[in-house]
């Protein structure tokens, strides 16, 4: 096709010289490089500087393409457009000089354009670059066609396996009754007895007379009442606790085998009890139960991760009861000793968590190259050259306190991803991955000007760390859709890895496959001993009240700055770490501008420290300077409260505090992986805005059960807020609908208990796929994630202690 009949294509006669006038217009901007959001920004301002119709800026076909276009970048006279025609597809454009032809081009020679014009301005091919290209390993798995699935692997997977039972019956009836004979817990046979049934034949012969022989049996009657008959055909113990349950578990089976659906894969695997010991992997931050929260590098993924622990453990204790097996489940979080540890416990080697029977915190130090213990806390973006014999260490201690080897590992954000990449090869271990946050997207241009940020961030190691772990991993989950794929107009963090450049290290032209099924959205839930509706009150400790009123409105004490002229207004507050892009300071800044929100409502701040000289971490001294800055510039005296982060313990009831003033609770980041503020805030009943980068999207429904802003600027995110602040004026229960609108949305979708199910559920159905099909197909992908782990990650993390 002619470049020219590429543009009809495009963008019909009537609007392409819009088209080609905003594009002279961009290049006017002196930008070299533009993301969708400036791209947008852009385009509604050249439409109102040309008079056009009100709906031309969206529903015009040149509005409609460039909603779709995530990046522009402008090299010398010419324009690349990449064009994100449908979720995670892609086409490229080049733009002629004179803007009448187009011509698509390759994403090698997209990211050749990149490294030239971006980063050296030397128009040349770069094809010397090292080029990693995963794609040609991943046809050991089968591919999702529609986009739409993406997020959905267990259910496509179950299909897919279902399907083979059917068409290949002998092949993969064997590997499932194989499956079923290997599982043994702390050395007790299950499910089937080797000795007793050696055969297929046997087996089905022997299912088929019991489950006659289990329908002439009352189905509450204990397991341990029919034990020894069920041992004398074969049946060991993990079928079910009572005569109903195994009759059910062993039907299940039975239809496997002759009348396979997708479903009863799913249904019959999730009963096997299968998993005993968790290892959970999160090696940064300060990771306790106390005295953490708001530290650097310690957040939301505490929460996530105690949070999680409890449920997990309270469903293994559940199913191993309906299992019919006397069996003690651990979890073990596996987190690094930090000796200087201030008034927190992280220089403990061992700690119980609070709200469980047999799950602990075990804490391994890092070594410097010397084999010296690292006494101080370290980013999380300098702890590359500790993960290495951090992992080793791992191995050793998890197998002592395990007494072998755990079922499930479960890696948490890049280093814990990474740490359990290493040992799910070194142990054979399914291995499930959890980002919590992939950088790439948080730091605009991160891949482009690495070598500018590697001296503070080491994205380099970073995204090498996180490629291997995404490709390595046996099954990952995120807690959006977006996470993985993004929206109609906006990149995906998953996505962002299918191709880029970090120029003068590597080319990446086929990253990560988000149509292999190996990614499922399995959203967290909220602890709802702590975060529950306001409106409950016979639940509220009345002194925990009185304190927290006081504490949040009015005292004056050493460790918060600000008061309150009119205490009574609504508040706005928000509650986060202190560093840039939890943006923070925006919404000061935002609040600051903006006269109405002002005069109508106070900003109440709970954020890192209000002492500079108490941070260690530079980024976080810089918001800290810059709160300061703003609050004056704004005259904010007597209209702000700034006070230190808030304990875990104490965050449900300063929710319901701010709820109780007719509050609202405000999630400024510029992006927000998924927002875990965001469902305990709405838990708790406070109309909640967030970003419309990030989770926050898929939990909030905009305009019902909360609100979604433009956080990228401040003015865009003061006008959001009081869009909804004003509207009291004109419906006074606006206020109550929204509030019980988005306790209702988290008590429907967001619960720790379907977590947990869904959860133990993937790991059982990729390890039964792990080991009928899978590993061999691996291997290739194996072998070349071992190079780059020690050709190229390994030595560039070793030279950073240098």
């Amino acid at each position: 096709m002619s470049p020219t009949n590429l543009i009809s294509k495009l963008i019909p006669e009537a609007e392409q010289q819009d088209f080609s006038d905003f594009i002279y217009y961009l290049t006017g901007t002196g930008s070299k490089y533009l993301l969708r959001n400036d791209i947008w920004l852009n385009w509604l301002k050249w439409c109102r500087e040309n008079d056009k119709e009100s709906d031309f800026a969206e529903n015009s076909a040149v509005g409609r393409f460039l909603a779709r276009v995530p990046e522009m970048l402008f090299p010398d006279s010419i324009v690349l457009i990449l064009h994100r025609y449908t979720m995670a597809r892609y086409n490229i454009y080049r733009l002629s000089a004179d803007r009448k032809q187009m011509q698509k081009i390759s994403v090698n020679r997209y990211l050749d354009y990149k490294d030239a014009y971006i980063c050296d301005n030397t128009p040349r091919s770069n094809r010397d670059a090292l080029e990693l290209d995963f794609l040609p390993f991943s046809d050991y798995a089968p591919t999702i066609k529609n986009v739409k699935n993406v997020g959905n692997g267990i259910s496509f997977l179950n299909r897919y396996m279902s399907s083979n039972l059917f068409q290949k019956p002998e092949d993969w009836g064997r590997d499932l009754f194989e499956f079923l004979r290997i599982h043994r817990i702390n050395g007790e046979q299950l499910l089937v007895n080797p000795d007793i049934l050696d055969s297929l034949d046997d087996f089905l012969s022997a299912l088929e007379e019991t489950i006659d022989d289990l329908g002439n049996h009352d189905e509450n009657l204990p397991h341990q009442k029919l034990k020894p008959q069920l041992k004398s055909r074969g049946f060991e113990p993990g079928w079910g606790n009572t005569a109903g349950r195994i009759r059910e578990t062993m039907s299940l089976l039975h239809a496997l085998f002759y009348e396979p659906r997708s479903a009863d894969l799913e249904n019959f695997i999730s009963r096997v009890p299968m998993i005993s010991k968790v290892a959970v992997l999160t090696p940064h931050g300060w990771f306790a139960q106390e005295n953490v929260l708001g530290k650097p590098d310690t957040g939301g993924q505490v929460i996530y991760i105690l949070d999680q622990v409890r449920a997990l453990e309270a469903h293994m204790i559940r199913e191993f009861e309906l299992a019919g097996i006397d069996v003690t489940p651990r979890v073990l979080v596996v987190t690094r000793l930090i000796p200087n540890s201030g008034n927190t416990t992280c220089n403990q080697p061992k700690e119980d968590i609070i709200g469980t029977e047999h799950a602990y915190i075990l804490r391994i130090p890092f070594y410097d190259s010397q084999g010296a213990i690292v006494q101080d806390w370290v980013s999380r973006f300098k702890i590359w050259p500790y993960l290495d014999r951090f992992a080793r260490d791992c191995e050793r201690e998890l197998l002592a306190e395990f007494e072998g080897r755990p079922d499930l590992i479960i890696g948490n954000y890049s280093d814990g991803n990474l740490v359990a990449t290493l040992l799910s090869d070194r142990m054979n271990v399914i291995q499930c991955t959890i980002a919590h946050a992939l950088e790439k997207t948080k730091y605009l241009f991160s891949d482009l000007y690495w070598k500018e940020m590697e001296k503070d961030y080491h994205f380099s190691c970073q995204f090498t760390a996180d490629l291997l772990s995404m490709n390595k991993s046996d099954f990952i989950i995120t807690s959006t859709y977006q996470e993985i794929a993004g929206t109609e107009t906006r990149f995906g963090q998953y996505e962002s890895y299918q191709f880029y450049t970090m120029p003068g290290l590597y080319q990446v032209v086929n990253g990560i496959n988000l149509f292999n099924p190996k990614f499922n959205v399995v959203p967290p839930g909220v602890d709802e001993d702590n975060y529950f509706p306001y409106t409950e009150t016979h639940r509220r400790s009345a002194s925990q009240q009185a304190y927290w009123q006081t504490r949040l409105f009015s005292e004056q004490s050493g460790d918060v700055h600000g008061y309150l002229e009119n205490p009574d207004k609504p508040p706005l507050f928000t509650m986060a770490r202190l560093d840039r892009i939890k943006n923070i300071t925006g919404l000061v800044e935002a609040f600051g501008m903006h006269p109405e929100l002002k005069k109508h409502c106070n900003l109440v701040v709970a954020a890192g420290t209000i002492h500079i000289e108490n941070s260690d971490d530079a980024e976080e001294q810089n918001e800290i300077r810059r709160m300061y800055e703003l609050i004056a510039a704004h005259d904010l005296q007597g209209h702000i409260r700034w006070l230190p982060s808030v304990s875990k313990a104490e965050t449900g009831e300063v929710y319901r505090i701010i709820a109780d003033s007719r509050g609202m609770f405000v999630q400024p980041a510029l992006f927000e992986a998924f927002g875990l503020t965001v469902l305990e805030a709405m838990q708790c009943g406070l109309p909640t805005f967030g970003p419309i980068f990030g989770g926050p999207s898929e939990i909030i429904e905009d305009g019902k059960s909360g609100y979604l802003l433009n956080t990228s600027q401040p003015d865009l995110m003061a006008e959001g807020i009081w869009r909804f602040v004003s509207g009291f004026a004109e419906d006074p229960d606006k206020w109550h609908q929204v509030s019980e609108k988005g306790m209702a949305r988290i008590r429907e979708k967001y619960t720790w208990a379907r977590y947990s199910h869904k959860l133990f559920s993937l790991t059982k159905l990729y390890g039964f796929w792990r080991y009928t099909e899978s590993r061999e197909g691996m291997v290739k992908l194996d072998r070349y994630c071992d190079l780059l782990y020690h050709l190229l990650l390994k030595p560039r993390a070793e030279a950073m202690e240098h």
